[in-house]
């Protein structure tokens, strides 16, 4: 979970202050049950990148937790001047709305290197149900991410991959999960119990473009062991590649070509890259 500093300055219903002079009542929901809808949002150069898609999810969040959103140009325009006023360049911002009517947006600083970096996963022990009310719901009941969080670091992971209840892989802790094979990408589908992530949506745009094979579909923990290739992605990290898996390398334990190429398409259609790099033709060989 992204926390901002407390002397950082944060936006309370669209008013700006201290975070730490930022409150909501114990008698809103969202504090003492968890109901309130959020996005975090990757800031760029003093932009906040996909904004109306992350806007687009929070409304569906809303609509599922009965949350009531403040006008859609209200929290655009809030959301905007913050990410404007992040010093760093290389950010986050979170809008959250509780179910007891109050709205925050505040921001933070991250590591530019962590974007890309090529990460480690475990099989989390813990099963999630894909009808769980809260499946693909991006809300504030997050505990669950936190202690799956908790268990990969314990292990000396930087992920935790979790099984849906049929036993098939659904996402990371914080991210979206894709399963290489040669030239075909699968990745598992909504309807496992899945967020739909907004950089998942961009990478499965990037790799169809690239005319790669590109399957929603069910993922057994099998396929991932035998892959060649896999990658994570998210809104502030990108696609990151995903090196190994249980202690033990996938492919070769570095980031394939093909999870190259889909990173520099993905760069390109979030305005972070003109240029196409080498990877792309490579992945088209590749096979």
């Amino acid at each position: 979970m992204r926390l901002p500093s407390p002397d950082a300055c944060g936006w309370l219903d669209g008013r700006p202050m201290r975070v730490a002079e930022m409150g909501i009542a114990w008698t809103d929901p969202a504090a003492h049950v968890g109901l309130a809808a959020f996005e975090t949002i990757a800031v760029r150069r003093g932009r906040p990148l996909e904004l109306a898609e992350h806007l687009e999810r929070l409304a569906r969040s809303a609509s599922r937790l009965r949350v009531v959103l403040p006008p859609v140009d209200a929290l655009e325009a809030t959301a905007r001047e913050a990410a404007a006023a992040e010093p760093t360049g290389c950010g986050w911002l979170k809008i959250l709305v509780t179910r007891g009517g109050r709205w925050l947006v505040v921001t933070g600083a991250m590591p530019p290197d962590e974007e890309g970096r090529p990460i480690t996963a475990v099989l989390l022990p813990w099963r999630r149900d894909p009808r769980d009310p809260l499946a693909g719901v991006k809300c504030t009941s997050y505990a669950q991410h936190e202690l799956g969080l908790e268990e990969a670091r314990r292990r000396g992971a930087d992920e935790g991959l979790w099984r849906n209840a049929n036993g098939h892989l659904t996402e990371g802790c914080s991210s979206n999960l894709f399963v290489v094979i040669r030239r075909t990408i699968t990745t598992p589908a909504v309807r496992e119990g899945v967020l739909a992530g907004v950089v998942r949506d961009l990478a499965i745009r990037a790799a169809r473009s690239l005319g790669l094979d590109m399957h929603e579909t069910r993922v057994r923990v099998h396929r991932l062991a035998v892959a060649h290739e896999a990658f994570a992605t998210s809104s502030l990290c990108g696609v990151r590649p995903l090196v190994c898996f249980d202690g033990r390398p996938i492919g070769n334990g570095t980031p394939g070509r093909v999870t190259r190429s889909v990173a520099e398409a993905v760069a390109r259609l979030r305005g972070l890259v003109s240029s196409e790099g080498s990877g792309v033709e490579d992945a088209r060989r590749d096979g």
